[in-house]
Parts: structure tokens; sequence; C-alpha cells
């Protein structure tokens, strides 16, 4: 986990989905140990996966700690708001947003859309100046410089040679108060990895999101409570910006002005996969006169960016529009040196020979052009591009879904087959989802022949195939682990153990045939219930007999008493005597 750079994963929170694999234009996610992972060394900061992941586990660097230390340490902090603001906050009188912004404890804020003015201008100056340059790209955007930098590096010398908005408004700062650390506001996440290589320029790169935070905690939810800020200015035509065509509306003003007969052939694009479309299609040398793009990573502009709160992009453009009305053309005569040169920094992309693509779709069990079902189940849009990734250490195996599928299945199928047990699984309504051969085997020939002509009997009656549905109905209804049982099905004993498996929805049950293990059983106690019999029978009559000798012998005794008791007598009165 890279805390430091401006999006990172949070590996305990991934799960395995994929989903910023597929969604990232640029692929710039490895999965190690079953996480996804953000490779910032490939990353061109457009905030997708941020957006994309359903469990939260990118996330976009919190520097609000590190901008409210730097303001309570320092009192001559400026803020730079990008001016999308109108859509973030729509309805707020900018002057009072800009007191609201005083309250937080920055000594003042400007608009970023004065830098956006120089912008225009130096651009429409290039423009004028060099007809011969068929082709421009506008570089305001640091998403759009990253990505032909990174990923389609022979563009980097269409890209206009100027600053960002930002840094451009930054220099300009920089000129009015030469000390003062300077913090910029806005809905985009390029703007933070901006920040990080620019950092004499830019002090720090907060989101919206950041920002409304920040607000909650010192209680200025609502900047219209507040008296407006006497130091607010107005900007330019810079404020068009944030929407599509913003620039382009600026720019063309400014060429207008500087060559009034000139050809201009103005292009919008925006989103990160339709200027990856227009990259790798279009050939600058076909062009009859000059091009210029304005390129925007989000679709929409930027005030659909990915930490802004707007998610109906008419709307957010018609704040923009309300606000940018009230502003003026502006030319400001003192404009500090904006050139910048791009260079192509193109990511390290591996190639790999057929032998080894092959040899890694063998192993994903791909032997054949019609194994290859390009499902994009795993985030890459070819089965070739996944053996790639997998060559390229950015991807696993077990990403490939159709394989661990097969895999699955062929377990499935071996442990059905060594089961000595049928096994059947039905939903609520006790209709068959799924069953194995076995199952069909032991219910008989009827059964097995129509498993032969339906594997697997979905959808069968489970009551009419085991003929005891309140046993099943019993155990849906009262959630039992277990329930066993000793059935009778045609003459045939059964014993069955019926289980939920997913308590009041399905339920599974394991069938076994018992008639014969159960007829020796019967047969067992029946032989030992006739030797108890015997014994008891053999107990009464030794007792009989016992008896009768026992009687018998006091009979004999009783005679033996009564021979001699008159001699006793006798003798016992003669002694008295």
């Amino acid at each position: 986990m890279d805390v430091l750079a401006p999006v990172y994963s949070v590996n305990a929170q991934c799960r395995d989905c994929y989903k910023c694999v597929r969604r990232c234009p640029v692929k710039a996610i490895r999965v190690e140990n079953d996480h996804a992972v953000v490779s910032p060394e490939d990353c061109i900061y457009c905030g997708t996966c941020v957006e994309t992941c359903p469990n939260h586990a990118k996330m976009v660097r919190d520097d609000l700690r590190a901008v409210r230390n730097l303001v309570s340490a320092r009192r001559d902090v400026i803020l730079s708001v990008a001016p999308s603001f109108a859509s973030e906050f729509p309805g707020v009188d900018p002057a009072r947003f800009s007191a609201a912004m005083r309250k937080l404890g920055f000594a003042r804020m400007r608009e970023t859309a004065v830098g956006a003015n120089i912008v225009s201008r130096r651009v429409a100056e290039l423009m004028a100046q060099n007809r011969a340059h068929r082709l421009q790209i506008s570089s305001a955007c640091p998403v759009v410089v990253e990505l032909i930098q990174r990923y389609y590096p022979r563009f980097a010398p269409y890209l206009t040679p100027v600053d960002s908005p930002i840094l451009a408004h930054a220099k300009a700062l920089r000129r009015e108060f030469p000390d003062a650390p300077i913090v910029f506001v806005g809905p985009c996440v390029g703007k933070k990895h901006e920040s990080d290589l620019q950092p004499g320029l830019l002090n720090a790169a907060l989101t919206f999101e950041e920002l409304r935070r920040w607000m909650t905690m010192a209680g200025v939810e609502d900047p219209s409570a507040l008296e407006p800020d006497p130091d607010y200015r107005l900007p330019g035509d810079g404020a068009y910006y944030p929407i599509e065509g913003g620039m382009l509306r600026s720019v063309e003003r400014n060429f207008r002005a500087l060559a009034p007969q000139g050809e201009l052939q103005p292009m919008v694009l925006t989103g990160v996969r339709t200027l990856q479309t227009m990259l790798e299609t279009l050939d600058p040398k076909t062009l009859e006169q000059p091009v210029f793009i304005e390129a925007l990573a989000c679709p929409g502009g930027c005030v659909c960016g990915p930490k802004t709160r707007v998610r109906c992009a008419a709307g957010g453009m018609l704040d923009v529009l309300r606000h940018a009305r009230k502003t003026l053309p502006d030319d400001p005569e003192d404009k500090p040196d904006i050139g910048r040169h791009y260079r192509p920094v193109p990511t390290t992309r591996r190639t790999f020979s057929e032998e080894e693509v092959q040899a890694t779709l063998h192993a994903l069990g791909k032997f054949r052009p019609e194994d290859e079902l390009n499902c994009a189940g795993c985030g890459y849009d070819s089965c070739r591009a996944l053996a790639c990734a997998i060559l390229a250490g950015h991807a696993e195996p077990q990403m490939c879904v159709s394989r661990m599928r097969q895999i699955a299945l062929k377990q499935s199928s071996a442990i059905d087959k060594a089961l000595p047990y049928g096994l059947v699984v039905a939903d609520k309504r006790l209709r068959v989802i799924e069953c194995n051969e076995r199952f069909a085997t032991l219910l008989g020939d009827a059964t097995r022949m129509a498993y032969d002509a339906k594997p697997g009997l979905r959808d069968a009656d489970l009551g009419r195939l085991i003929p005891y549905p309140a046993l099943f109905q019993k155990a849906l209804n009262t959630g039992e682990e277990t329930l066993r049982q000793t059935v009778e099905i045609e003459g045939r004993l059964f014993s069955l153990t019926i289980f939920n498996v997913d308590v009041h929805e399905v339920i599974g049950a394991l069938i076994l045939d018992v008639t014969e293990s159960e007829q020796k059983r019967r047969a067992l106690i029946e032989k030992a219930r006739t030797v108890v019999t015997n014994t008891a029978k053999t107990v009464q009559e030794i007792a009989f007999m016992l008896g009768r000798n026992a009687a018998e012998s006091e009979l004999i005794l009783d005679s033996a008493v009564e021979m001699f008791a008159p001699l006793d007598e006798d003798a016992e009165g003669a002694s008295h005597a």
C-alpha cells in the first residue's frame, strides 16, 4: 500500500472482482496474491479505479491534514480554486465563497480561471504564429498529458508547449506574492500528481471532497450566510474551462483577435477511451489545416471530475455558464513565462514471443482459437492480453473465470464420481437445481433415462423423485442443519440426509441405498430377538425346575420333621417331670 502516491490500494478491502482492471483505460493495475494493486509507474491518475471499486479498496491520498497544518503555521497561504467550484457549490455567490475560505484560514482566494486566461492567450499566439504546425493538443488536463507521454509518446511533440492553468496561475501568484504557499482545490485527482511534480510552485492540491469535509469541521457549510469578501476578483473567460468546449471558446476568441484571417479547426474530445481511439487512428500528416484539440480526460469535462458531487453533466455545465457569463474577457499584461516542453516518458511494456504466449494460453486451457472466449471476465479485453499480463507479472492465472470454472467442474465431477451417495440440490419450490449421476441411478431406470435426456434434471419436481416432500419442507421451514431419515421408495430402502444449502431458500440431500444392509440389519435383529426369546424360555424352564425341586425338597424336609417331632416332645415332658 503506497499511500504516498495520489492513488493507492487497500489490500484488505479488495474482493477480487477485477472491476478496476476492467475499467482502467491503461491497465495500470497489477494483481498480486489475489489483490488488485495500483501501479504508480503506470497510472495516469484519472481516478477511474477509485470511482469504480465497489469496496473502496482504491483510495485517493488525503492531503487535508497537511494543508490544515500549513494554514495553521502560515497566515499567508493562498487558495487557487478551480472554476468548476461553480457546479460543486451551485448558487453560491463567489465573493461569499471566498469569505468561507478565509474562515478556514486562507489569506485570500483566487480562481484558477486567471491561469486559464493566460494559457488561452499563449496557445492562441502559438497557433497564429506557427501555421505549419498542423496539430495542437491542449495540455490543460494533467491526465491527458500523462496518457500521451506514457502511452502515446509519438504525440508528445503535439502537446501545446505551455503549462497547465494551475501552474500558470501559480506562476502569476508567485509574482504577486513571492513567498506565499499556494494550495489548489478542485475535482481532479491528477492535480495531486501535478503538485508532487512541481512542489516549488504548488504546495498541495485538495479535492472538493476534502474541502467539504474541512468546511463541515470548521462549521462553514453554508457560505451564503457570510458577508461577501471585498477582496474577491472576477476572473476572465477562463471560467468556461470546466465544460466541454470551454477552453476552445477562450482560445478561439484570442486567435481571432491575433489572426482574423487565420484558419483554425477546433475539436473537443472528452473521455480517456475516446482520446485513445483518436490517438490510435489519427495521423497528423494527413491534416489539411491546423487543428486544435481540446482534450479532457473526464467525459463531460471537469464538472464531472472523479472528486465532485456533480452527477449530471448538463446541470454542472449550466452552473458554470451562469458564473462564467458574469466575467469579461481578460488579457493580463504582465504574463509570466509559461512555456514548457513535454517529452515522451513511455511506460516500459515487455513484449513476448508467440511461443511464450501460446504456452501461457495452454496453461489456461486455451489450446485452440475457439477456446479463447475473450469474455473480459478477468478484466482484460482478450485471452491473449491476459496471457501477456501474466507473463509480465501483472496478472495471475486464477483470474481466468472460464478456466477456474472448468477446474471447479472437473473437481466437482471427480468428487461426484467418488461419492457413494446420490446428491441433489433444489430450490424452495423443490425444483431440482442440480443432481449427480448416482442420484439418478439410485432412483431407478425411469429417473436414469430422464437424467440421460437432461443431465442434472434441472427443474424436475424433487417431491416426485423422492415422495417425501414434507421432510424437505420441514428442513426448509425450520432451517435445521441436518435431518436424517430412512425412507422406502418403490420397495427399496434409502438413507436420506437433508441439509440447508441456503437457509429457507436452497435445500440439498444425500441419498444412499441401504436396502441390502438394512435387510441384513433386520435379519440380525431378528436372530438376536430369537436368541433372546430362547434364552428367556430356558431361564424360565430352569426357574420352573428349580422351583419344583425346591418344593419337593421342602415337602421331604417337612415329612422328616413331622416324623421326629413326637419323640422330641416326649423327651422334653420327661425332663420337666
